[in-house]
């Protein structure tokens, strides 16, 4: 039997904290400009089931900014210190900001996303998957 899995994560502030139970479906690098001003070059993304996503504290210091076309997600931040959380959930799916998790997901990246959006400057040098636009594992 495999082992329950808990992950932990965090605001810089630790204003706002959360845990995702069960196994994440994907880590990936998303390139999208949305996600380069929220995080830097590229945002690393944790994606799994939404009903394993699990707000502990916080949610009155959670401020989202929504998308406008074609953009899908809104990005989800923390009011007191500004950390990016990422979407936390979106229907079936929760897409966690990788840079807000206390523990290691268990998981390694598996793909580049919006690579048509990355910038001119930066060039991806390893071999994960590519994609131009975006996919849900």
């Amino acid at each position: 039997m495999e082992e329950a899995l808990m992950i932990n994560g965090s605001c810089l502030c630790g204003a706002v904290a959360f845990e995702i139970s069960g196994r994440p479906r994907s880590l990936s690098y998303c390139h999208c400009s949305r996600c380069r001003k929220a995080e830097g070059v590229f945002a690393a993304v944790l994606i799994g089931a939404a009903e394993d996503f699990h707000l502990i504290r916080g949610a009155e210091q959670i401020a989202r900014i929504l998308p406008q076309e074609p953009w899908t997600h809104a990005r989800a931040f923390c009011r007191a210190c500004g950390s990016a959380l990422g979407e936390l959930q979106s229907g079936a799916i929760y897409v966690v900001a990788a840079s807000a998790l206390d523990d290691d997901p268990g998981l390694r990246p598996t793909a580049h996303l919006n690579v048509a959006s990355k910038p001119a400057w930066y060039e991806i040098d390893d071999d994960l998957k590519k994609f131009d636009g975006n996919y849900t594992p």
